[in-house]
């Protein structure tokens, strides 16, 4: 079903961004808690979807996102190019790994 979705609008919950990334599908990123705003500024950083903060969530505001990560999806093409769909979840959390180590976020 992926490959048939122009965007995919999720929490940024690890399993449906990698599943989305792997696909080549744009991503609109709406964190809520936990994980998640670490795993959106992954999607924003690799040029594979938005962000759109959960506070300032609206309607108006979802369908500009929306807009703005359709124009990602060659970006998002191209990513998903390079990755291995069977290691994509290991790839995605190492490098998220990684990066968290290299600059830790304060406590919120």
């Amino acid at each position: 079903m992926l490959r048939r979705a122009a965007a995919v609008v999720c929490p940024a919950g690890m399993g449906i961004v990698t599943k989305a990334v792997a696909a080549g599908v744009p991503v609109v990123a709406v964190p809520w808690g936990r994980d998640q705003p670490e795993v959106a500024r992954r999607v924003q950083q690799a040029g594979t979807g938005v962000i759109l903060p959960a506070k300032r969530l609206t309607a108006a505001r979802l369908a500009a996102a929306v807009d703005t990560a359709l124009g990602l999806r060659d970006r998002a093409r191209a990513v998903a190019a390079g990755i291995d769909p069977a290691r994509a979840a290991e790839r995605f959390a190492d490098a998220a790994e990684e990066v968290a180590v290299r600059s830790p976020q304060p406590a919120v």
